[in-house]
């Protein structure tokens, strides 16, 4: 693994940050999955196919009293598998601290992101991808692998993307945008918008509206609690329980 570390000062407003910028890299050699656990941050991924290794560009506005030991980012090999981590130790108090992550892989990698805290964009991937995220608007675009998403809280905005099978979100709005797939998708609240999806859809939906425009495959509602609904221009079978 490839480590480089630059440090430059900026201002955030009245508070005074230094900006460190860290460079990882790892062949990719045998790997076949990249496992992404980050604790706070925004974090994007994007699919490359003339990539021959996994590139993590870090970038860190932090306070200068915290100690950048104490901001970990690591990349390693486990097997088949590469293990990207992000850990803060800083106790904060009056203190900033900012994460950004930029991860270039190559685009047939699977990868399965676990996320505490902040956005995660994704595009051009083309193995599956897995997201489990506590908070923070989640992105996919151009993205063609199988998708499965667990979210608590957040806006996830889908487009492009050609085989969806499991979206599970607690909390915030859904915008699928001609998308493809048999996808399942279980939302607690927050108004769900489907505009051109090819595939079937099961819907389980508690409170918030629901507007599906154009679907080539059958819609099946299978429980709707609060909330408007407006259904038009299905190719297969709408049934509602």
């Amino acid at each position: 693994m490839a480590l480089a570390i630059g440090l430059a000062g900026c201002s955030n407003g009245s508070l005074q940050t230094v900006e460190e910028k860290r460079h990882l890299e790892l062949p990719i050699a045998a790997i076949e999955t990249l496992e992404i656990a980050t604790a706070s941050g925004d974090l994007i991924v994007k699919g490359d196919d003339k990539a021959t290794s996994i590139q993590v560009d870090a970038t860190i506005n932090r306070s200068p009293n915290i100690n950048p030991e104490d901001i970990e980012v690591t990349l390693a090999e486990d097997g088949a598998v590469a293990q990207l981590t992000s850990e803060s130790r800083a106790q904060f108090g009056v203190a900033y601290m900012k994460l950004k992550l930029e991860v270039t892989v190559p685009s047939g990698l699977k990868v399965a992101i676990t996320d505490g805290s902040g956005d995660i964009d994704v595009s051009k991937l083309a193995g599956p991808l897995t997201i489990a995220d506590d908070s923070g608007d989640i992105r996919l675009k151009d993205v063609t692998g199988e998708v499965e998403i667990n979210d608590q809280s957040g806006d996830i905005k889908i487009s492009k993307a050609t085989a969806l099978k499991l979206i599970e979100d607690d909390s915030g709005d859904i915008l699928l945008e001609d998308t493809v797939g048999d996808v399942e998708i279980r939302d607690q609240s927050g108004d769900m918008n489907i505009v051109r999806h090819k595939g079937n859809l099961s819907i389980s939906d508690e409170s918030g509206d629901i507007d599906i425009y154009t679907v080539d495959g059958n819609v099946e509602i299978v429980e709707d609690g609060s909330g408007k609904r407006s259904v038009k221009n299905v190719s297969g079978s709408y049934t509602e329980n």
